[in-house]
């Protein structure tokens, strides 16, 4: 047996707020290699605790089972 391995992956801004006035995160901060990296990194896990919305706009959520 494998001994536990826990990663973390967040997203934050100096002021706190990643949405615009309309609750959207802008396109300007949207990355294709980071969409990319992050995708690979939840194709690999066993197990994924989404924040409260964390899952919302993402095509395959309910294939990671949230």
């Amino acid at each position: 047996m494998q001994p536990l391995r826990i990663e973390g992956y967040v997203i934050v801004s100096a002021d706190g707020m990643l949405v615009n006035a309309d609750g959207v995160m802008p396109d300007a901060l949207k990355f294709e290699g980071d969409k990319r990296f992050f995708s690979a990194a939840l194709d690999r896990v066993e197990l994924i605790v989404h924040g409260r919305n964390s899952h919302e706009h993402r095509p395959d959520s309910a294939r990671s089972g949230v």
